[in-house]
């Protein structure tokens, strides 16, 4: 009721303010979501040997979802300078009528605008992003030619966490501002932030915050250099008894210098930088200082869109960059949205592929201070981005066309190697990875009016460890896509997407204060690191008809299949009808 109450009071609020207003304009989304899904396998019979040794009566077989929501954007604009926004949601899960279990709530407040023509300003919920490692929300999609069919699920996901590129969603105030010139020097840009990431309690926890600021020069298109600085601290006396206190800061350097006409564009390339952690305690004082380096080539023939590139990073141990290595999805401790429980409710199912592109509930919404938990055949070499401490090596590729012409293609290989050996092993780790893929765009092929679009992606990693204890760890994912307009504006989806896995790993343990102390198996309620070998498999098919540029109606059906090859009673599939209405304006 106070929702309600408040809401209605910012409506009549907003209509008189928006009779003063030069401007009112609105935007929104609405969608429709249902789903009907179904669980089967081995994973429900009785198992004696693996301690299941009754039938599994209580857990769900079968289940349905979904909801709709209806975000409306108003937006009052009084002059030039200043413009008021907030997003209002209504939602309604599946199953509720006539407004019964409505929710009524803000999804988004800003304030923007421009001070004397030249500073740009945000207050609010705003969205932050700088450079790969300063601050950055780094994306766990595997390659970029995912079939369109996945895509689709993934949009919503990423829409309902506000995962809009790489760039963090936060609560607070961000300012811009260029200077030009005339002669020597073309632009110095300015930005500067500030954002509280946790709020206190007024008792043991004080506030929060991430904060810093960047600037760039533009000599001319041929060189550029920049300067970021970040720190994420906790602001002292804003709780009566705190115990601890929480100090980091990131300061990077970048440049790009390079030649560029109408043919070719060259360019060197790098960012270098250091942290510096403090966690003090009544009881204990810990710091760490590290430091980074990141340098590239690339070349460009931009006739045929041919690029070639090489860089060679060498990240410390202990570089700590909160804002630039936080994962952006849960890999433990959580429970899948639908069909968590087996066993007759008593273990949880570990979320598998199918989860990670349509499960809202698995990312992660908040910059966490220490390095979260991953596993690793879903990502071995780069699990908290490029920013990934005590990792150094070669990445280099090659990339052709784009996606308006018949061909786009690309291959990516990483050569890396950790910096130092962690834990009471003494040996390193070895990481090779290959990623890439391609889309035809077969109806430019052909001068055919309507979509005929195949797209294939790859990513392979292979993790080695010498010594005692040998660990070699294999995952190859690949994908598959077919889009084929067969009508005008309706479109056949297919996809297909496999990984397969094998060998043994270990993943790093943290200390209290974010520090690798050692390495540890495994094991899940599915499968076990110390041997390892699955097969996750998600076919898909449907249909979708587009309306417009930014309405659409799809359906479509997926079939999941989790295998374990060292425990076929572990085996599950998930077989699943999506149904979505998006209607975007």
């Amino acid at each position: 009721m106070n929702k309600r109450f408040l809401i209605v009071l910012f409506l009549l609020a907003g209509a008189n303010i928006a009779s003063y207003a030069q401007t009112v304009y609105f935007n929104g989304l609405g969608r429709a979501l249902v789903t009907a899904e179904r669980f089967n396998g081995n994973l429900l019979t009785p198992n004696p040997a693996g301690g299941r040794p009754d039938l599994d009566t209580a857990s769900a077989k079968r289940g349905t979802g979904g909801y709709t929501i209806f975000d409306l954007g108003i937006n009052a604009q009084p002059n030039e300078g200043l413009r008021a926004s907030v997003i209002l949601r209504v939602k309604n899960e599946f199953g509720g009528f006539y407004g019964d279990g409505s929710q009524l709530s803000f999804r988004q407040m800003r304030l923007d605008g421009v001070i004397s023509k030249i500073v740009k300003y945000e207050i609010g919920d705003i969205d932050l992003g700088l450079t790969p490692y300063t601050v950055y929300n780094f994306d766990e999609v595997y390659h970029d030619y995912e079939a369109d069919v996945f895509a689709i699920r993934r949009s919503v996901v990423h829409y309902e966490n506000f995962n809009f590129g790489n760039k963090w969603r936060v609560q607070g105030a961000q300012a811009s501002g260029t200077l030009k010139f005339g002669k020597g020097i073309e632009k110095i840009e300015l930005r500067t932030f500030a954002s509280r990431t946790r709020r206190t309690n007024f008792l043991s926890s004080p506030d929060r915050v991430l904060y810093g600021g960047r600037v760039s020069l533009v000599q001319s298109k041929f060189i550029q250099i920049g300067g970021t600085m970040v720190k994420f601290v906790d602001v002292m006396n804003t709780a009566s008894s705190s115990l601890a206190n929480y100090n980091n800061g990131v300061t990077t350097g970048d440049y790009k210098i390079g030649y560029i006409n109408d043919k070719i564009d060259v360019a060197l390339t790098g960012e270098i930088g250091f942290s510096k952690y403090s966690y003090d305690t009544n009881s204990v004082n810990v710091t760490k200082d590290d430091y980074f380096y990141d340098l590239g080539i690339s070349g460009k023939y931009l006739p045929l869109s041919l690029k070639v590139f090489a860089s060679y990073r060498n990240v410390g141990p202990d570089f700590s960059s909160p804002s630039a290595q936080t994962r952006r999805i849960y890999d433990a401790g959580l429970n899948p949205a639908i069909f968590k429980d087996f066993d007759n409710n008593s273990q949880i199912r570990q979320p598998g592929l199918f989860d990670r592109f349509t499960d809202e509930s698995m990312r992660n919404l908040s910059i966490s201070p220490l390095l979260m938990a991953y596993l690793p055949h879903y990502n071995s070499i780069t699990p908290y981005g490029i920013a990934t401490p005590n990792r150094k090596g070669i990445t280099a590729g090659i990339s052709y066309g784009d996606n308006e012409k018949f061909l786009k293609a690309d291959v990516i290989f990483d050569l890396l190697n950790e910096a130092v050996p962690v834990g009471a092993n003494n040996n390193t780790r070895k990481f090779t990875g290959i990623k890439g893929g391609a889309l035809f765009n077969l109806h430019k092929l052909i001068n055919f009016e309507k979509t005929i679009a195949l797209s294939f992606g790859i990513r392979n990693e292979d993790t080695e460890l010498g010594g005692n204890n040998v660990l070699d760890l294999k995952s190859t994912l690949i994908d598959a896509g077919l889009t084929w307009e067969v009508y005008k504006g309706l479109d056949i989806l297919g996809g297909y997407k496999l990984i397969n896995a094998r060998g043994k790993a270990i993943a790093p343990q943290f200390n209290a204060y974010g520090q690798i102390i050692d390495y540890t198996n495994i094991t899940t309620s599915l499968y076990d690191y110390n041997d390892l070998d699955i097969k996750e498999g998600v076919m898909a098919f449907g249909m979708r008809y587009r309306f417009g540029k930014n309405s659409y109606f799809t359906a479509q059906g997926h079939f999941a299949d989790f295998v374990n090859n060292k425990n076929g009673s572990n085996n599950y599939n998930i077989r699943q009808l999506f149904l979505n209405y998006t209607m975007i304006f």
